[in-house]
C-alpha cells in the first residue's frame, strides 16, 4: 500500500484528477523528486487553466479534506469500571436539541443547492422525519430552485412528521436580503438557521458551475458573484458575509421577527468564543429564541470549494471544547463525523449533538436491503440513525449511564492518544 505522508497535501490527487509522474518519489513540496515537467500534476493543471484546483466531478460527488490533523480517532473512550450495571438495550436516546424533540442527538446538516444534495432533497427530508431528527435546508436552495423547490423540501418533511425532529431553513447573506426567513416561515418551516460566512470555508463556498447565461443574470441580480470560466460555463460564489457585533445584532433581530427558533451556523476559527458571547448577550438583552449554534470544522463538507482551501484551513470543530464552555444554547458540531463513537466523543467533550452531512447523503442514496428488498422512502436515513443510536447505547452502557444525554461533558473518560490531540481537545493523558 502506498504510504501517504502526514500533514501534507500532495501535488496530485484522485480528487483533482491529477497525478505525479514518479509517485514513489515525492519531495517535501509534493512535487516529484525527479521532475520532467510533463504537466500532469496540480501545478501543471493550474498552468493550463489559470485557476485554483477544484474537486472533481463537480456537483455530482462529495468530497472531504485529506490532510491529517489530530481528530476524534486520536481519542479513546475509557469504560467506567464501578457503578450499577446498564443493559444497553434499555438506554434512552431521546434528547432535545435547539427546541426540538429528537430520537437521537444527531441532525441532517444543511446542504445547499449542488446537484449531489438536490437530487436527494425529498429523500433527505422524509428520512429526517422518519428518523425523528431535525434537518436544515441549506443555503442557495431558494436562489436556485425557487419557492417551489423550497416548499417541496419542507412539505416532504411535514407530510411524515410525527412530533420528533423539525425542519429548518438556512439563509446566507444573499438570501436574507431576498427575504428567505419570512418566505421559509410562510411555507411551514419550523425554525431558521442563519449562516455566518461559509462554515469551515470562511470567505468561500456556495459555488456551483453552470452554462445558462439567463441563470447567470438571475444570480447577479441577487448579489452573487458570477464569473465566466472561459469554457462557456459560469461559476457562482456566495457573498461571504460581514460579521461585526453590529451586523450580527441586526440580523438576529430580523430573525427574531419570525418568532421561530433561531439556529446559527459558523466555522471553527479565531473569534468563536467572542461570537458565543455575543449570541448569549443578544439572547439575554432581546429575549430572542437563539436555541442552537452549529460549528462546522475541518474534514467535512460536500465540497464545492478549492481543494487547497479544504485541506489547509480550519481545525476539527470538537476543538471548540478545548476548555470549559457552557453556553446558554445547544451546540452541534459538524465536519467529518460518521458513526456512534464520533457522536459519543462529541457529547463527552461537551456538545449537545452532531450535524451529519455526507453520511446522510450516503444513507439517502441507499436503495436496497442486503437481501435485495427495496428500501422505502426515507428508510436509508432512518436505518442509519437507528444504527448510530444503538452504537451510542453500547457506549452509554460502558459508561454506566442510562440516558445518552448523560454522556455530555464526561471529559474525564476520554483519553488522548497523542500530545497533539491532548492540546487540541484540552484533554489530560491520565487514567484515574
Amino acid at each position: 500500500m502506498e504510504q501517504r505522508p502526514l500533514r501534507r497535501h500532495l501535488n496530485a490527487d484522485v480528487v483533482s484528477r491529477t497525478r505525479l509522474t514518479f509517485k514513489e518519489h515525492q519531495s517535501q513540496s509534493g512535487l516529484c523528486s525527479i521532475c520532467v515537467m510533463d504537466g500532469v500534476c496540480e501545478v501543471g493543471l493550474k498552468a493550463k487553466t489559470g485557476r485554483p484546483v477544484f474537486p472533481q466531478p463537480f456537483g455530482t460527488a462529495q468530497f472531504g479534506a485529506e490532510k491529517r490533523l489530530p481528530n476524534l480517532e486520536d481519542i479513546q473512550i475509557l469504560p467506567e469500571l464501578f457503578g450499577e450495571g446498564v443493559e444497553f438495550t434499555e438506554v434512552e436516546t431521546e434528547v432535545e436539541i435547539g427546541g426540538f424533540k429528537c430520537r437521537a442527538p444527531v441532525t441532517v446538516a444543511a446542504m445547499g443547492s449542488t446537484r449531489v444534495a438536490a437530487n436527494l432533497a425529498e429523500e433527505l427530508s422524509i428520512g429526517a422525519a422518519r428518523a425523528g431528527i431535525p434537518i436544515v435546508v441549506g443555503e442557495n436552495v431558494f436562489s436556485t430552485y425557487g419557492k417551489e423547490g423550497l416548499e417541496k423540501r419542507i412539505r416532504a418533511f411535514l407530510d411524515h412528521y410525527d412530533g420528533y425532529g423539525g425542519i429548518l431553513v438556512q439563509g446566507n447573506a444573499n438570501e436574507m436580503r431576498a427575504g428567505i426567513l419570512e418566505i421559509a416561515e410562510s411555507l411551514g418551516a419550523m425554525g431558521i438557521e442563519i449562516k455566518l460566512g461559509q462554515g469551515a470555508k470562511q470567505g468561500l463556498g456556495g459555488e456551483i458551475k453552470f452554462s445558462d447565461p439567463k441563470e447567470a443574470e438571475k444570480y447577479r441580480k441577487m448579489g452573487y458573484t458570477v464569473r465566466e470560466t472561459g469554457d462557456g460555463n459560469f461559476e457562482r460564489h456566495s457573498d461571504p458575509g460581514t460579521l461585526t457585533p453590529e451586523s450580527l445584532e441586526k440580523v438576529l433581530l430580523s430573525a427574531g421577527e419570525t418568532g421561530l427558533p433561531i439556529w446559527v451556523k459558523t466555522g471553527m476559527g479565531t473569534g468563536i468564543r467572542k461570537l458565543i458571547d455575543l449570541l448569549e448577550e443578544a439572547k439575554r438583552n432581546y429575549g430572542l429564541k437563539i436555541s442552537c449554534l452549529t460549528v462546522d470544522g475541518f474534514g467535512g463538507g460536500t465540497g464545492m470549494s478549492p481543494w487547497v482551501v479544504m485541506n489547509e484551513t480550519s481545525v476539527p470543530s470538537a476543538a471548540l471544547f478545548s476548555s470549559e464552555l457552557k453556553p446558554g444554547f445547544d451546540v452541534l458540531l459538524a465536519g467529518g463525523y460518521a458513526d456512534g463513537a464520533d457522536v459519543a466523543k462529541a457529547l463527552m467533550l461537551g456538545a449537545s449533538g452532531v450535524a451529519l452531512g455526507r453520511p446522510m447523503l450516503i444513507a439517502a442514496n441507499a436503495k436496497n436491503y442486503p437481501d435485495g428488498k427495496e428500501l422505502g422512502p426515507g428508510e436509508g436515513i432512518a436505518n442509519f440513525v437507528s444504527a448510530v443510536s444503538e452504537e451510542l447505547k453500547m457506549i452509554c452502557a460502558s459508561q454506566r449511564v442510562r440516558k445518552v444525554s448523560d454522556l455530555k461533558s464526561r471529559r474525564e473518560n476520554l483519553y488522548p492518544l497523542t500530545e497533539e490531540a491532548a492540546r487540541l481537545f484540552g484533554l489530560r493523558p491520565e487514567i484515574r
